[in-house]
């Protein structure tokens, strides 16, 4: 029985797979041009802007960034795990920089502050014109 085109582009090919355990390891870790010449066998001195370019184009294919969620996530990177470092982030004392930041992250996440964006003036100052008043029983 033939197999369909859609399970055909599901499977990843040896290369595919040795570039998403190579992209998420510690050695490359995140770094798409690296994991790329290491799975592909490619010269970076000589094809640097090539592999960029080819792993740009794995980075942005559907099933190998399932396939790199998957590793993450069996590798323990998930919201679990974040959540768990953000907490640790937001109660120690020993890095107020890192705690603000963390605390502000999680206000971005939990949507409690907003960033007020002026779409009338576009930051521009608005000068108001001094309103005089005049004093109806001191008229002279």
């Amino acid at each position: 029985m033939a197999k369909k085109k859609t399970e055909k582009k599901e499977t990843l090919t040896k290369k595919q797979e040795r570039f998403c355990n190579l992209y998420v390891s510690e050695e490359f870790f995140a770094n798409g041009t690296q994991a790329y010449a290491e799975a592909y066998d490619v010269n970076l001195n000589t094809a640097y802007r090539s592999a960029q370019v080819a792993s740009s184009a794995l980075l942005s294919n559907l099933i190998i960034c399932h396939r790199i969620n998957e590793l993450l996530d069996e590798a323990g990177l998930n919201d679990t795990f974040v959540d768990k470092q953000l907490l640790f982030m937001i109660t120690q004392n020993a890095d107020f920089g890192n705690k603000m930041a963390a605390v502000r992250e999680y206000n971005k996440l939990k949507q409690r502050i907003t960033d007020k964006i002026d779409y009338t003036t576009k930051g521009d100052k608005i000068s108001i014109p001094p309103i005089h008043w005049v004093d109806s029983e001191n008229k002279d």
